[in-house]
């Protein structure tokens, strides 16, 4: 009949399946703790009646499904969409891409959790009778119960809420479908709700298991399901019938480590306990007491589980536990709770012995004792040697097997039919659109047909004489919620359907520049083209030949919308695309009457560290603030005219600009613009005042994590804290930051910094002067005593020195080549610039890395993850990598030391009087270096060419090729040059590594002094780092 009935006929079926799971665990609650606290929740306390639960629940689930708003993802691309965001469900994406590979199946830029989303309000009244039947399904659903908790009564509203939010997002106009789902999840509500609505439509569901299951998990339901093992597919035929294709196909790339895993081990071994989410604190360390008794034990490691509640640092302080954010590559064994990872580390040879004390699940909840598979030992047993050694006789092999697939290859005959069935799903043609749903009483049709007739009659009348009409349609549309309401539709959705329709040209504010407020349910307002147009785009600016008079032809033809225009240039910038700087090299001038070109103009100045004029801004501002043809465009404008003023600008046409601007507001700044607006008060003479006042002003609105990012900004800028030091801004950033930040930065990053923190001699140098006055000793240290020195800074971009690391990909290393050279090198031209990285890292006296200053300058409350942008995941790589890179007796400072020690041209004028002769390798042409460097005596240049986004900027040398092409005969050339004694500094990225590793195998003391080099020459407001 309807789409409606298909999706809704969906619901009750998905209360079931959420709640087998909670049903299944009594402690269930324990795990919402954190959700539950409020007072709401009480009512469902053990000792209240059934019936009243059942009241209560009901109650509280219409008032929260009868939202005034709802925030719904706005699909709009078809393909094999995925849906997740946890750790485990990523990973089985990338499981999927990988065995798909020859598919050539995408899902990482195609997940609905990250797709965008709009706010809707006053649902009209065709779906009232969907929230009817929602609300009658919860009411069955409870009514049939005889136990009711919190946690069910929480999941359900979760559920029966996602449930309607999808509801709505594919009852939309114009929506686009899948052609198929990929999910990682079969019981959590959110991602049941979107199953169910898929199932309703007829989307194929493609399910991946994630982790071990147990007879309480939902029955197989899916049309596709990969499982990874046979175990699991047995206790799913338990459960109930099984529906659609099941395939096994392991995980695992490599090898069964059998012979590892039954090797005896002797005295001194590690033991590496593993926990659930959830964990009985007290009884975890009673366990760890018992373990620490124990003189067999040489270390205790704890690896915290990715989906733990709370971090367990603070938890443990008082032992010698170490906590660990992956499974350890040492040799150790694994005491381990009630976790599916017993699987993967029997795989890696790893013995497993089980101790169920520490955990609020149920004893040996998937039944790896019972099979006996793994050995139980108990508490008192922990004080001795109690890892007798691993029989793999037969019968274990083969119950074993059942397990991991990975020991059977019989499995490539499934994984082969899988990749071609998906294959085959991916070639298919998915129907596009959903057409509007409708149900409602008889009236309420008749209604519908009647608005749908002289919404026909209309588009007749309109296309007969279109240009009489569009005088009146788009006085109409200004005013338009009376003829909206009438075609169902908001203005914004009105002025959409006549455009599409009719040949009438829209002007009306309600097309030209609406912002997407509550209650549309259209497509974007500014029309932003897909990928293959953007593409298209992008390769016309590139070969046009003056790119800027085809962005002027542009707006006069309206073709591509400003908005549009600016975010495709956008995201050429993101991309790091060397068409960027080919528009950048045709803007010689700001061109005057063009938007898109205006704000291509503007981020060449801020991207090129180019100079710009007072009256050039002032031309630019006039031309911002009047013009008003869309609001999303003039955001735009102000946003990068913004980031000028901030930088080059006066403190009065600031000023002028909060007068002017509609779109930014000084009370609406981002955290990051706040500090930015603070940092230029404060450098303006006569505005120390009004810096403080504003500064008080933003830390009333701040939350705690703000109130860091405002106290970071004071130390690095210099200013003293009394009792700021990098342990205590780590401690503050671990109970501030965004939870996920957070839980990222204690599994990944305080690791990294605990196994330094011995050798952590400069990383306060920022803010404490002894040790900075400390570092400048060693270095004169050196020159006096000649010894060969070095100093190399990791940053971000050092990622690309570690290709085999966790987190910067092959794509990202592809991203900063293009961003540094403005092209991609071949692999062996890579691997020869990692490898001579790599051996100048080896050899550094003192390495730079990475410090929480960074992280707290980098995120703010949004943030949900480190590794969401390409330098987040760079951070990471080299915080996983340097320990093993770097040398045992190097000492450790962080990667903006730099800043702190040579900003001063003093500073480097001092050390030049103790050495013989200073070289400079950099891209900065020698007569644009300040005055003191130029006047030393015995100075020379070794000209690099510079960095791809300076490569317009006439302070700089351009060079003929980019750097990693003529690296070599640069070398050979400072080879040449350099004595022992010498002092030398290099500014040149990651190739400047290998020029200061070469400088210290000659002897030299060589500095890796980055972009300090470019503060020397630079006009305007430092960036902060």
């Amino acid at each position: 009949m309807f789409v409606a009935v298909k999706m809704l006929q969906f619901h009750r079926e998905g209360l079931r399946r959420f709640s087998r799971i909670i049903d299944g665990n009594p402690h269930y609650d324990d795990l919402l703790e954190h959700k539950l606290s409020h007072s709401e929740w009480s009512v469902f306390d053990s000792d209240v009646d059934i019936s009243e639960k059942r009241a209560a629940a009901t109650t509280l689930f219409e008032r929260k499904l009868k939202s005034r708003t709802y925030n719904i993802i706005a699909p709009e691309f078809s393909g094999i969409w995925c849906d997740g965001t946890t750790k485990n469900n990523l990973r089985e994406f990338k499981f999927f891409e990988r065995v798909c590979s020859s598919a050539r199946i995408k899902l990482s830029d195609k997940n609905y959790s990250n797709c965008d989303r709009i706010t809707i309000s006053n649902v009209n009244h065709e779906f009232e009778d969907v929230i009817k039947v929602i609300l009658s399904d919860a009411h069955d659903f409870y009514n049939e119960r005889s136990t009711i908790t919190a946690g069910l009564a929480h999941q359900q509203i979760l559920y029966s809420r996602s449930f309607f939010s999808y509801f709505l997002a594919f009852s939309r106009e114009g929506v686009v479908r899948p052609t198929a789902l990929v999910q990682a999840n079969d019981h959590s509500p959110g991602r049941v709700a979107l199953s169910m609505i898929m199932k309703g439509l007829g989307i194929p569901r493609i399910y991946l298991q994630h982790a071990e299951v147990t007879s309480h998990f939902p029955e197989l339901d899916f049309e596709y399901s990969v499982l990874r093992n046979r175990q699991s597919l047995h206790t799913y035929q338990m459960i109930g019938p099984v529906r659609g294709k099941v395939y096994v196909i392991p995980r695992h790339r490599d090898a069964f480590a059998r012979d590892t895993l039954s090797r005896t081990r002797e005295q001194g071994i590690t033991v590496t306990i593993y926990p659930t989410s959830r964990i009985l604190i007290n009884e975890l360390r009673t366990l760890i007491a018992a373990l620490e008794k124990n003189p067999a034990i040489g270390k205790i490691l704890l690896k915290q589980h990715p989906g733990a509640v709370r971090l367990l640092d603070n938890s443990l302080e008082s032992s010698n536990v170490a906590v660990v954010t992956d499974i350890p590559t040492e040799d150790h064994i694994a005491l381990v709770g009630n976790s599916s990872v017993v699987i993967e580390l029997l795989h890696r040879g790893i013995p497993v012995y089980q101790n169920f004390e520490f955990d609020p699940v149920d004893a040996d909840y998937y039944g790896f004792v019972k099979t006996g598979l793994t050995k139980k030992v108990a508490l008192q047993d922990l004080s001795e040697v109690f890892w007798d050694p691993y029989h793999l006789s037969e019968n274990w092999l083969k119950a074993y097997a059942e397990w991991d697939s990975s020991a059977d290859p019989t499995y490539m005959k499934e994984q082969v039919e899988f990749v071609e069935e998906i294959a085959r799903l991916a070639r298919e043609v998915p129907s596009s659109a959903v057409p509007l749903v409708r149900s409602g009483t008889k009236a309420e049709r008749l209604r519908a047909q009647v608005r749908g007739r002289v919404k026909r009659g209309l588009i007749k009348l309109i296309n007969a004489n279109p240009k009489t009409s569009a005088r009146a349609a788009n006085l109409i549309l200004n005013n338009a919620n009376r003829t909206a309401n009438f075609l169902s539709v908001q203005a914004y959705r009105a002025a959409r359907y006549l455009s599409l329709h009719t040949a009438m040209e829209i002007k009306a504010p309600a097309w030209q520049g609406a912002k997407k407020r509550a209650g549309k349910q259209g497509a974007r307002g500014d029309n932003l083209p897909g990928p293959e147009l953007s593409e298209l785009i992008e390769y016309t600016l590139h070969n046009v030949g003056d790119p800027v008079e085809w962005l002027r032809h542009n707006e006069r033809a309206q073709w591509i919308s400003s908005v549009a225009m600016i975010t495709i240039m956008d995201a050429m910038f993101q991309n790091r695309s060397p068409t960027l700087n080919v528009i950048f090299d045709s803007l010689k001038d700001w061109p005057s009457e063009s938007v898109a070109g205006t704000w291509a103009y503007l981020k060449k100045i801020e991207w090129g560290n180019f100079e710009i004029s007072h009256n050039n801004l002032d031309e630019i501002a006039r031309f911002t603030y009047a013009y008003q043809d869309n609001i999303k465009a003039r955001a735009l404008l102000e946003q990068q005219l913004l980031t000028a003023l901030l930088r080059s600008g006066t403190c009065a046409q600031l000023d002028s600009f909060w007068h002017n601007a509609t779109a930014a507001r000084k009370d609406r700044l981002s955290i990051n613009r706040q500090i930015q607006l603070l940092r230029k008060l404060r450098s303006t003479p006569g505005r120390e005042k009004e810096a403080e006042q504003t500064l008080r002003e933003f830390e009333e609105r701040a939350t705690p994590f703000e109130v860091l990012k405002l106290r970071n900004m004071d130390a690095l800028e210099g200013q003293p804290l009394e009792g700021w030091n990098h342990v205590h801004a780590e401690r503050q950033f671990v109970e501030s930051a965004p939870y996920g930040i957070s839980r990222e930065f204690t599994s990944h990053i305080q690791p990294v910094y605990n196994a330094l923190r011995s050798r952590m001699r400069f990383m306060n140098a920022r803010t404490d002067t002894s040790e900075a006055e400390a570092f400048l000793t060693l270095i004169r240290s050196a020159i006096i005593q000649g010894k060969p020195f070095s100093m190399i800074r990791l940053g971000d971009g050092e990622g690309y020195l570690f290709p085999k690391g966790d987190f910067f990909s092959e794509a990202d290393s592809a991203n900063r080549e293009r961003h540094w050279w403005g092209t991609e090198l071949d692999a062996e031209l890579r691997a020869k610039i990692i490898d001579q990285g790599r051996q100048a890292l080896a050899s550094a006296d003192v390495v730079g890395i990475p410090s929480i200053y960074r992280f707290i300058r980098d995120h703010s409350e949004r943030s949900r993850s480190l590794t969401q942008a390409v330098q987040g995941r760079g951070l990471l790589q080299v915080l996983q990598g340097v320990e093993q890179a770097i040398a045992p007796e190097a000492l450790i400072a962080g990667a903006t030391v730099n800043v702190s020690m040579f900003s001063d041209v003093g500073v480097i004028a001092s050390l030049a009087n103790l050495v013989n002769k200073v070289t400079i390798v950099g891209s900065v042409k020698a007569d644009k270096l300040p005055r003191s460097i130029r006047s030393l005596p015995r100075m020379e240049m070794i000209p690099l060419p510079t960095h791809a986004r300076t490569s317009l900027n006439g302070k700089y040398n351009k060079g003929t090729e980019p750097l990693p092409f003529i690296y070599h005969a640069l070398l050979e050339r400072l080879d040449s040059m350099v004595t022992a004694g010498d002092l030398v500094l290099v500014a040149g990225g990651i190739i400047g590594k290998i020029f200061v590793g070469h400088a210290r195998a000659k002897g030299a003391i060589a500095l890796d002094i980055g972009s300090v080099l470019d503060d020397w020459i630079a006009v305007g407001m430092r960036s902060m780092r």
